[in-house]
């Protein structure tokens, strides 16, 4: 059984128990995607719908996608309901998909009325597609048309959080408390459509964060400071890394990320402390590496560390330029030094802040084909 059938299965279950029987269940239209476009003064809304029916059945899932526009986004959802026969369902919403305009123009709308509306599911993954519409996001191509999107979007979320360390995994809820504390501004992960072959076929693709700053996004983070940030707030399973050793590439799963960030402010001087401690595994050797060595593996564990800790620098060069603070520098004043915080709350903490990086990164397992392997 999968996702999508465990999924209305739970939902039948559900507004049974709660004495609706399935004729009033088959009248719902059950959103499992909602995408939220801003063009020409209105709020353009696309439904992704489960076909309960279809399920039931047995038959293959079909992506039914519904579509109105209003001035306000309350508007464009009840006309939904208007529009299409069967009653909107947003209490299941998974995926929540803010296209190009809306990100640039109307992001504090949007949190608000989410934050606000009992309609919406602040449970569901938030995205940003910042080079097209949230429309094309979810549209079935023609030769996809059996599948949904929403499954196909979630899954590649999942999975690049854990194995690739560039997005995070974040629910609209969890980033509206973070977008509401204050001295912290917080990520968003970017997605979009790559065409290939023209407009026959394209690939979903999810790569790297958005910084959201006063309601405005920011210049998205690079794959490095993705990993960076990833690596301090010790978000992802394992990733893999590609220092170089004598001017040779190897590969390096750094994973089991366990960091923290202290901030001390001592006769008026700002003192942040970043302590990373990764382990790795050694999963590409050439011939010329023998990590048996420990002299050799010493400097290979010195070359991952360098290698992270370059990635760090790039991120905290990010906020100087940006005059963002994605690490939460302010806001651990905020917290330990709450008298203090009205005199920074304006200034750009990166440039005026003694920042000591700290990484120790442990080899735990080594060797290749040619050496054999140690630990």
């Amino acid at each position: 059984m999968n996702k999508i059938k465990i999924i209305i299965l739970l939902i039948i279950t559900t507004i049974t128990l709660t004495g609706c029987s399935y004729t009033e269940l088959n009248k719902l239209a059950i959103v499992s995607a909602l995408g939220i476009d801003y063009k020409n003064g209105q709020y353009e809304i696309t439904a992704q719908v489960m076909d309960i029916k279809k399920q039931d059945t047995g038959t293959k899932e079909k992506s039914i996608i519904y579509e109105t526009k209003g001035e306000t986004i309350g508007k464009a959802i009840r006309n939904l309901s208007e529009k299409y026969p069967k009653t909107v369902y947003l209490g299941h919403v998974e995926i929540i998909i803010l296209g190009k305009e809306t990100a640039e123009e109307k992001i504090n709308d949007i949190f608000d009325y989410v934050m606000r509306s009992p309609e919406v599911r602040s449970t569901g993954y938030v995205l940003i597609n910042r080079e097209q519409s949230a429309k094309l996001t979810l549209e079935p191509e023609n030769e996809k048309e059996e599948s949904f999107a929403t499954e196909q979007i979630k899954s590649s979320l999942e999975s690049t959080t854990k194995r690739s360390g560039t997005v995070y995994l974040i629910t609209f809820e969890e980033f509206l408390q973070t977008y509401l504390k204050k001295g912290v501004d917080p990520v968003v992960p970017l997605i979009k459509i790559d065409k290939k072959n023209g407009n026959e076929t394209s690939d979903t693709v999810i790569t790297n964060l958005a910084v959201i700053k006063d309601g405005k996004i920011k210049k998205s983070l690079n794959e490095q400071q993705s990993i960076a940030y990833n690596t301090i707030n010790n978000n992802y399973y394992d990733i893999v890394i590609t220092p170089k050793y004598k001017g040779k590439t190897f590969g390096a799963v750094i994973f089991n990320p366990n960091s923290k960030i202290e901030t001390e402010i001592n006769n008026n001087n700002i003192n942040v402390i970043i302590d990373i401690k990764v382990e790795a595994k050694l999963n590409e050797l050439n011939k010329d590496i023998n990590p048996n060595n420990d002299k050799t593996n010493k400097e290979l564990e010195s070359l991952i560390e360098t290698e992270l800790k370059e990635y760090v620098i790039s991120l905290i060069n990010y906020s100087k330029e940006t005059n963002t603070d994605v690490l939460g520098i302010k806001n651990n004043i905020y917290k330990n030094y709450p008298k203090e915080y009205k005199k920074y709350k304006h200034s750009n903490l990166y440039n005026i802040s003694n920042i000591k990086i700290n990484i120790d990164a442990n080899i735990y397992r080594s060797g290749n084909t040619n050496k054999g392997a140690i630990k």
